[in-house]
């Protein structure tokens, strides 16, 4: 058994909590970043509660995380239950009880209650809004992403003292390095409830898993890491990519029993375990912890989840010894997608929550700078002359001319499949038409030109007028033809 001792930030939270209830505020979220101990925070409530001879309940979204929060009372010697059919902890003569919400949504809430503490109180569950409706019993919703729609609608107030950033500098959290070398064309992706469609992100996302496991190679370091694929079967081409490069990844999905998960998550958090990597869709984006996870690598592309995209980040921000950071190997355009929502978060934390009513719109001349991606070694950065990973110099202003990011240079050099398909091969197809070319003429052309084939097919892709870097190539390599070949005059196009 260990001291359940507080960090200041975990002490100054608790204080912000009770002063809310204080106020009269029955039903208070607590933000906490993933990785800053709210699970300690609840651990510590549950045990004055129990002092005081009071009941109380925490509360899980998923059953699989009970057996994890049971652990974290053990090795602080919190006597309690856990509310689940035929589990070998049921004592309901506990004042703290443990359970997932799946079970109390079955069941009855266990009466007399003093505190309820609700985990990853973001995933407003039915069940939990009609309990804490009433506003009767002090409840603590827990959460690291308090942006669900309609959340102050539940709850009374906001509180938190801390944010990621602040963690990382006071060594809480470590840092973390984002790579995006190449990610899915998502252009005209069939959209279902404000998110792409699980089926549609895996198809578009297949013809990359190649480099996912590549770059992993590259930069992964060997490190544990956690991937998301945008659904079942493209976890499981990612586990048969990775399992054929010789790297042992274990798929963590719903199509894998309890008893197996739970062994699977036993050997990975061994520090020697041969397992070098867990493979999900959402199931480890939330609450799991192992501490040691060193590579994030987002697979699954997210159109409009703030949330979802924070927590996976989450998974490998946590400290453990001999940990300097997290790398980030992005395969999703994820982070790009939310780069200024994310930083802003991090820096600023929340100030509200939402209250279901439409939100304000920003300025529409509202200008931002946007992130660069190193050419050299697809570091994704803030502005900056040179790229902090591998010290590559951005060109500068000369002769009057600005540098202007996304030249054909810089594409061809980021090696970025997905862009370079979508916006140097339409071009390539529409030069082909001009000159009345064909499909084999496109293809050389372009492989010339990327060093790749594209991941469209030339019948199907829309012709677009190309730009004068991309005519000016494709006239360099047919002087170079002409130079290799002597045929000055054959087969001319005005380029």
């Amino acid at each position: 058994m260990s001291a359940l001792t507080l960090r200041d930030h975990q002490f100054a939270d608790v204080e912000a909590a009770r002063a809310a209830f204080r106020a009269g505020n029955m039903n208070v979220v607590l933000v906490a970043p993933t990785g800053a101990g709210k699970t300690i925070i609840g651990a510590f409530l549950l045990n004055e509660c129990n002092k005081k001879f009071r009941r109380a309940i925490f509360v899980v979204d998923r059953t699989a995380l009970i057996e994890q929060t049971s652990a974290v009372l053990d090795s602080y010697d919190i006597p309690h239950g856990i509310i689940q059919a035929q589990h070998w902890r049921f004592r309901p003569y506990e004042r703290i009880q443990v359970a997932s919400i799946q079970t109390l949504a079955r069941r009855q809430w266990p009466a007399d209650i003093d505190l309820i503490i609700i985990d990853e109180c973001h995933c407003l569950h039915k069940a939990v809004a009609d309990r804490i409706a009433s506003k009767t019993t002090r409840t603590l919703g827990l959460t690291a992403t308090p942006f669900t729609r309609g959340l102050g609608k539940h709850y009374d107030a906001l509180v938190g003292v801390t944010t990621t950033n602040r963690l990382i500098a006071d060594k809480f959290l470590v840092p973390f390095r984002i790579f995006a070398a190449s990610e899915p064309d998502m252009t005209g992706a069939k959209v279902t409830a404000g998110e792409w469609s699980d089926n549609e992100a895996a198809a578009r996302s297949m013809p990359i898993v190649g480099d996912v496991v590549a770059e992993y190679l590259k930069l992964g370091e060997g490190r544990k890491f956690i991937a998301f694929g945008a659904n079942v079967a493209h976890c499981e081409e990612l586990q048969r990519q990775f399992m054929a490069a010789g790297v042992v990844a274990e798929l963590y999905t719903y199509r894998v029993g309890d008893d197996a998960r739970s062994a699977m998550v036993t050997e990975f958090r061994k520090p020697d375990s041969y397992i070098r990597g867990l493979i999900s869709v959402a199931a480890l984006s939330k609450g799991f912890d192992v501490s040691d996870v060193g590579c994030i690598i987002m697979a699954r592309p997210l159109r409009s989840s703030l949330a979802e995209h924070i927590q996976i980040l989450g998974r490998g921000l946590r400290i453990h010894p001999g940990k300097a950071d997290c790398i980030v190997l992005d395969h999703s355009g994820n982070c790009v997608r939310f780069w200024h929502a994310m930083q802003d978060f991090f820096e600023n934390g929340a100030s509200k929550l939402d209250d279901g009513n439409p939100r304000e719109k920003k300025p529409a001349n509202t200008k931002e700078k946007q992130p660069r991606k190193c050419p050299k070694c697809f570091h994704v950065h803030d502005p900056a002359p040179a790229c902090p990973a591998c010290g590559f110099s951005y060109p500068a202003k000369a002769s009057g001319v600005e540098h202007v990011e996304g030249t054909l240079a810089e594409l061809v050099a980021s090696g970025d499949r997905a862009t370079l398909s979508r916006d140097v091969w339409p071009q390539i197809v529409g030069l082909a038409l001009e000159f009345g070319k064909g499909e084999k003429w496109a293809l050389s052309q372009y492989k010339a030109i990327t060093g790749a084939w594209p991941m469209r097919e030339f019948a199907t892709t829309e012709p677009v007028p190309a730009t004068k870097q991309v005519r000016g190539k494709v006239k360099q390599l047919f002087i170079a033809w002409q130079k290799r070949t002597g045929r000055a005059s054959e087969g001319r196009a005005s380029v």
